[in-house]
């Protein structure tokens, strides 16, 4: 396992607070609009699209019945480049453009920039040159600032600071300040606050089918806050197929075949709003539809018959191979600073290390070298908490878990016997949870404190975990991951 941090964080997401030096002008000249006719002065990339050369915009630009606006990059871009950005204005923007006003006031904006997925980004060819070519450092948050930079010019656009101390008599005359004053000013995104990180690994080959029926049968959470999910292959996102969040209620909704064909993905997270969430998906495919809509074009077009053959060979070259092939899993944590709640981002960094200064985590702390275990540490214990202790102990040999008549010889034959009964309910692809067994045997009448008491031993034995070869190779799994966590740095 690399033990490289910078190859375990995925998304990134920066915000920060902001206003146009010249009230919003330029990016209204360089942007485009289905409102407006095209004047020429848009800003506009070329791109390959289906194997042939295209041109697009930049930036967009978007605006309300009340003249709220949002600027922000369309899909083309962010499929090329790699990033999105995205600046809401409320409507004083355009009332003080439309004034005849000669002194302009700073109107605060808001302003965010997501990298959907650093590790892809990084095999792109865009930024393969981009690095070969312009890069001068060797510092991934200095390249990452650079890069944007280079893409989207954000001192043409006057995109500057928001400082929430200023007042407005203050930020006027920053705009009326000389030009060397006025750089100083504008945003950098090394600058902005982090809003949203994800951490991940990949694992060997390995199913969401194994991982959902081992998570029923050991661990701490076992089916508690878990939904089942499709990943959208379209977008570095995920469509959610069944279940939901009510209150304490189990989420997911179990459908005959639905585990095993249909959904791709687990998720955990306390509430909708949450600033935790974990998540183990099928990597595998998610990563197929990206290279096949974004970079097979780019290879076809090029004529690079060997990196299409490479794709080809990795994921399958018919529908039926891929689908019939191990995928790889991702486990994933995201971190992310929540409006109007948990700043998840902030209040990790401020837990691991309570005496740091730095008011916001930016791109700097993120890549650190003087944080590097943050990573490590906090995959670690999201394991230790769906898992428990178990993850600590030595990997399971297949073959090797205990017999069932053996359950029975070592606790006697009544215990033995109800132990052995609840395993059988919990045992294949369809079986009980845990959950649903306590639930079932109390709703029959038989004794709380009885049925607390077996399910304990049933788990603390650790019989449910090992009962089948497949589990016992996804235990195995997590426990490699785990490990290898501690030497992330």
């Amino acid at each position: 396992m690399d033990t490289n941090k910078d190859n375990y964080i995925d998304t990134i997401q920066l915000r920060n607070s902001v206003f146009f030096g010249d009230g919003g002008r330029k990016i209204d000249t360089i942007s485009y609009s289905t409102h407006k006719k095209a004047t020429g002065n848009e800003w506009v990339f070329d791109y390959l699209q289906d194997g042939e050369m295209a041109k697009g915009e930049k930036i967009n630009r978007q605006q309300t019945l009340f003249g709220a606006r949002l600027y922000k990059t369309p899909k083309a871009f962010v499929n090329w480049y790699g990033f999105h950005l995205q600046i809401s204005a409320p409507p004083a923007l355009a009332r003080q453009q439309a004034s005849n006003h000669s002194n302009l006031i700073p109107i605060k904006c808001s302003m965010a920039i997501t990298i959907n997925s650093l590790i892809e980004l990084q095999k792109s060819d865009v930024w393969m040159k981009w690095d070969a070519t312009k890069s001068n450092t060797y510092k991934m948050d200095e390249k990452i600032n650079a890069y944007i930079l280079d893409v989207i010019d954000m001192e043409k656009l006057s995109i500057m600071k928001w400082n929430s101390k200023w007042n407005t008599a203050e930020l006027t005359r920053m705009i009326k300040r000389d030009n060397s004053i006025r750089t100083k000013a504008i945003l950098k995104p090394i600058d902005m606050e982090l809003s949203q990180v994800d951490f991940c690994v990949n694992t060997i080959a390995s199913s969401v089918s194994d991982f959902y029926n081992l998570l029923q049968h050991a661990g701490n959470y076992q089916r508690k806050n878990m939904k089942l999910y499709h990943n959208n292959t379209y977008e570095f996102d995920a469509t959610y197929t069944i279940g939901n969040y009510n209150a304490n209620k189990e989420v997911v909704v179990k459908t005959p075949g639905s585990i095993s064909t249909k959904a791709n993905g687990l998720e955990f997270r306390r509430g909708t709003k949450s600033s935790q969430v974990v998540k183990f998906y099928d990597y595998t495919r998610k990563s197929l539809e990206y290279q096949q809509r974004t970079w097979l074009p780019i290879y076809q077009a090029n004529g690079e018959d060997e990196k299409i053959d490479v794709l080809k060979e990795y994921y399958g070259g018919t529908i039926k191979e891929i689908n019939e092939r191990k995928t790889t899993m991702r486990y994933e944590v995201s971190y992310r600073n929540v409006v109007g709640g948990n700043k998840g981002v902030t209040g990790l960094y401020k837990q691991m290390y309570p005496n740091m200064e730095d008011r916001y985590i930016t791109l700097v702390q993120l890549f650190d070298a003087k944080y590097g275990k943050v990573i490590g540490r906090v995959m670690r214990t999201q394991l230790l908490n769906i898992f428990g202790d178990v993850i600590e102990d030595k990997k399971i040999a297949i073959g090797e878990h205990m017999d069932k008549f053996e359950v029975v010889k070592k606790h006697k034959l009544a215990k033995g016997l109800q132990i052995m009964a609840i395993l059988q309910l919990m045992d294949g692809e369809n079986g009980l949870s845990m959950q649903e067994v306590k639930t079932k045997l109390i709703e029959s009448g038989v004794s709380y404190e009885l049925v607390r008491r077996l399910l304990k031993q049933v788990k603390e034995e650790g019989y449910a975990s090992n009962w089948n070869n497949e589990r016992v190779i996804a235990m195995n799994i997590i426990k490699d991951i785990y490990r290898g966590l501690d030497e992330v740095k």
